[in-house]
């Protein structure tokens, strides 16, 4: 049975989560689909084990709201 921090720190990821996917709705590009997936799976396994650190979260957390830098196709 989890402790009441371990719970209190699950409610805080749920909110973020949860948040963040509010939050980047409205947003386009290519890199905000697959980071709400991201967050949708994430939300999805909450009950099993393995869950992400804390960086690896604030990944998740961040993802929809980081462009992702184009690479120039034109090297030469």
């Amino acid at each position: 049975m989890p402790s009441e921090q371990e719970k209190a720190a699950r409610r805080v990821r749920v909110t973020a989560a949860k948040d963040a996917l509010d939050r980047s709705a409205g947003l386009g590009g290519a890199h905000v689909p697959p980071a709400r997936a991201a967050l949708k799976n994430f939300l999805r396994q909450l009950n099993e084990p393995g869950q992400p650190n804390d960086a690896v979260f604030q990944v998740l957390i961040d993802a929809p709201f980081r462009e992702i830098p184009v690479r120039n196709q034109q090297r030469r």
